[in-house]
This record gives C-alpha cells, sequence and structure tokens, in this order.
C-alpha cells in the first residue's frame, strides 16, 4: 500500500516527465499568420511606396497545436515597394499564453502582392531562450486593405 507522500513523489515525477515530453526540443513545423498593417506609407513618385508599421496576428500551427500555436505575433516592417517590387525586413516578437515570447529576424522579396522570403529565430525568453532556426515564408498582401497573412514552413531548435 503506498502512503499519501509516496503518491505525491510519483505525482511530481510523473507531471515533469510529461511537462518535458509536451514540449519537443527541435522540430520542423508549419504555420498560417493572418495580420493587419498598422503604420504609416510614404509616397516616394507614382511607382514606389514605403511601409513602415507593424503586422499584428495570431500565428496558428497547422497540426492544430505545438510550436508557435496561438500565439500573438507583433513584427516591425520596413518595405520599399519600387514599380511593384516589394523589398521588405524586420523582426517579430511572439508572445504565448504563459507571456513567454520567441524572437525572429525576417527579409522578403518579390512581386507585390506576395513576398517570398526567409526568417532566422533569434532567442527569447522563457522556453524560447536560445531558441534558434531557419524558415522560409511567403508573406501575402490583401490588396490595399492593410490586411493580409504568411504561411510559414520551418525548423527550430531549443537548447
Amino acid at each position: 500500500m503506498y502512503t499519501f507522500r509516496t503518491l505525491a513523489m510519483i505525482a511530481v515525477v510523473g507531471s515533469l516527465g510529461f511537462a518535458s515530453v509536451s514540449h519537443a526540443d527541435s522540430g520542423r513545423f508549419t504555420s498560417h499568420y493572418p495580420w493587419i498593417f498598422s503604420g504609416t506609407i510614404q509616397e516616394l513618385g507614382a511607382d514606389r511606396a514605403v511601409y513602415v508599421g507593424t503586422l499584428a496576428g495570431v500565428n496558428i500551427n497547422d497540426a492544430g497545436k505545438g510550436f508557435l500555436h496561438k500565439v500573438r505575433m507583433d513584427c516591425t516592417i520596413i518595405n520599399d515597394v519600387n514599380k511593384g517590387q516589394s523589398n521588405a525586413n524586420g523582426s517579430c516578437a511572439g508572445t504565448d499564453a504563459d507571456g513567454d515570447k520567441a524572437y525572429l529576424v525576417f527579409k522578403c522579396g518579390g512581386t507585390m502582392p506576395a513576398c517570398p522570403g526567409e526568417f532566422s529565430f533569434s532567442g527569447g525568453t522563457g522556453k524560447y531562450k536560445g531558441l534558434t532556426g531557419n524558415s522560409k515564408f511567403q508573406g501575402n498582401f490583401i490588396g490595399t486593405t492593410g490586411a493580409g497573412w504568411s504561411d510559414w514552413n520551418g525548423e527550430y531548435k531549443q537548447p
């Protein structure tokens, strides 16, 4: 017969094991990040404009769970669009329900309304401390509505 103390120890050790299983240290992921642009657009002639602002939204992992699922993303962007060709770069901070943050830097370029590119994780806080990895993405603008989405496909590694 188990004592209360023994059962408590089993519960604590068991929960530690489940916690380590529920969050993988590395892997691949695909996700979708719908966003709304907020910022300034500077017109520089008939064929050129520079967009400076933020893209705010929620990242949804395609698996419906796991890495960066239901994480709020706030990305700062500078996008120089010249004769229909985008040239964008920026950085993002993703915040999960626990308040932990994942950071990344990105760049993309292409014929508007698309902006295919790459991003790299650059650390974070809490469970994302030391986060690294590279991903490809496709940014998509919805006309001149100030809205769009990005499709992410990549890998991540945590120390």
